[in-house]
C-alpha cells in the first residue's frame, strides 16, 4: 500500500512534508520518540527541495547540502543505501559533527530513496552511450533521521528505515509525476489561454487597420518593446477596451 502524498497536497513541498512526517513515525517505535526526520529532493535545474518535522531537522539538511559532507550526502552520492552516524567517536564528517551538536542530536540516520523516473539516478549505470551519467542532472532524493541519543539506531530501526524508503521511493516518484503532469498542463493551458488573447487582438488591429495578421504581430510587439511589458498584456488591454469586454477563453471546459 503506497503512501499517499499527493490527496490535498498542493505542491510538491506539501507532499514531501508528508513524506518527512511518515518516515519520522516508522521508526519511533524502535529508535525512540524523539526522533526528527528531514528529505531532500535534487531535480535537475531546480534549487534542492527541503522539509522536515523540525527546524534543527531543516537546518542540519540545508547545511549538509551546502557542504556536502554528511549522511545524506554519502548516501546521494552512491555509495550505500544507509549511512549512520553516532557524534561521540565518529571523525567521519567533523564540520558535520560539530554542526550537528549545536542543533542537540546525538546521531543521524541517512537513507537514500532510489527514485525510477525518466530523470531519476541509477548508481553504477551508464547512459546510451555507454558513459556515466552527469550526476548533477538527476533527480535523487533522501531522508535523515535525527535523534538526541548518540545510539538511538540499532539494526532493527536500520531495517525499518530500508523498508520504509522502498515504500516511500515508489510514493514519492508518483507524487513527482503527479505534480509534474499538473504543472504541464498548467504551462500549456497559460500558453493557449495567451495564444488566443494575441490572436483575437490581432484580428481587431487588422480590423481596425486593414492589415496582415503578421502587420497586426507587428504592432503588438512594438507596443510591447516601447512599454517593456508582455506581449499577451499588450493584447489584453486592447480586448478590455471591445464594448463587451475581453472575451473568455474556452480551453479546459
Amino acid at each position: 500500500m503506497l503512501l499517499d502524498l499527493v490527496t490535498g497536497a498542493e505542491s510538491l513541498t506539501e507532499s514531501l512534508d508528508r513524506l518527512a512526517a511518515a518516515a519520522a513515525q516508522s521508526v519511533r517505535g524502535t529508535a525512540g520518540r524523539g526522533i526528527a526526520c528531514a528529505a531532500v529532493l535534487h531535480q535537475a535545474r531546480r534549487t534542492p527541495s527541503i522539509t522536515g518535522t523540525s527546524p534543527e531537522a531543516v537546518h542540519m539538511m540545508a547545511w549538509e547540502q551546502q557542504a556536502a559532507e554528511g549522511p545524506a550526502s554519502e548516501v546521494l552520492a552512491g555509495g550505500h543505501p544507509v549511512a549512520v552516524l553516532q557524534r561521540h567517536g565518529d571523525f567521519r564528517w567533523p564540520r558535520y559533527c560539530s554542526e550537528l551538536q549545536h542543533a542537540g542530536f546525538g546521531s543521524v540516520l541517512g537513507v537514500r530513496l532510489r527514485l525510477e523516473g525518466p530523470e531519476a539516478g541509477h548508481p553504477g549505470g551508464g547512459g546510451p552511450d555507454g558513459h556515466l551519467p552527469d550526476r548533477r542532472t538527476e533527480t535523487q532524493a533522501a531522508l535523515a533521521f535525527f535523534a538526541q541519543d548518540a545510539k538511538a539506531f540499532p539494526l532493527q530501526a536500520i531495517a525499518e528505515a530500508r523498508a520504509f524508503a522502498g515504500l516511500a521511493a515508489r510514493s514519492l516518484q508518483m507524487a513527482i509525476d503527479l505534480h509534474t503532469a499538473r504543472s504541464m498542463a498548467s504551462d500549456l493551458r497559460s500558453a493557449l489561454d495567451s495564444r488566443t488573447s494575441i490572436n483575437v487582438a490581432c484580428g481587431v488591429i487588422m480590423a481596425q487597420n486593414r492589415c496582415s495578421y503578421h502587420e497586426a504581430f507587428s504592432i503588438l510587439a512594438k507596443a510591447s518593446s516601447h512599454r517593456n511589458v508582455k506581449v499577451r498584456r499588450i493584447a489584453e488591454d486592447i480586448l478590455e477596451r471591445l464594448p463587451e469586454g475581453a472575451p473568455p477563453s474556452h480551453f479546459g471546459h
